[in-house]
């Protein structure tokens, strides 16, 4: 019932903190479930009101991120809710989540993930950029926001560890 992940990885102890982070994920997890609501209503309401003056393939590309994003949360939190209630489940993700290796491996994973992505939004904003010049500054802002929110969280986490 664990989930080897992105997204689930811990550095719990026992099984009691790993219970408290779980609890803190699935108040995280609810408010994703509300921002996809959120999305779909907005998208849904628009779309019935023909106020938007989106193309009709926008607003279902805007309700089925936001209906992705309140079904995959809710199936996390039932995922979790199913973890909180077994002691031995509970353990044994707890583990398997916190496991060295695993970890090692995550973390070099993503670091590859992101390098692949930074490369592959620069040259895809560099030659859509040709076609449509919004698009260079829009996949620059998302590069700034990135390397920012890098910097940021870096000295946040040097102070605290």
């Amino acid at each position: 019932m664990s989930a080897k992940g992105i997204f689930c990885q811990t550095k719990a102890a026992t099984n009691e903190e790993y219970r408290r982070e779980l609890i803190g994920r699935n108040w995280k997890l609810a408010l994703l479930c509300a921002v996809g609501i959120a999305v779909s209503a907005t998208a849904a309401l628009a779309w019935r009101g023909e106020v938007s003056g989106l193309p009709d393939y926008m607003m279902g590309v805007y309700c089925g991120a936001g209906a992705g994003l309140a079904l995959g949360g809710l199936i996390m939190i039932i995922r979790n809710m199913i973890l909180l209630g077994n002691e031995e489940k509970l353990k044994q993700s707890r583990l398997e989540n916190s496991d060295e290796r695993l970890l090692e491996i995550s973390s070099r994973a993503i670091k590859t993930a992101v390098q692949v992505m930074m490369f592959a939004a620069l040259a895809g904003g560099l030659i859509g950029g040709i076609f449509y010049p919004i698009l260079v500054k829009a996949v620059l802002f998302i590069v700034y926001v990135f390397l920012f929110s890098y910097l940021v969280a870096r000295k946040v986490y040097e102070k605290r560890m």
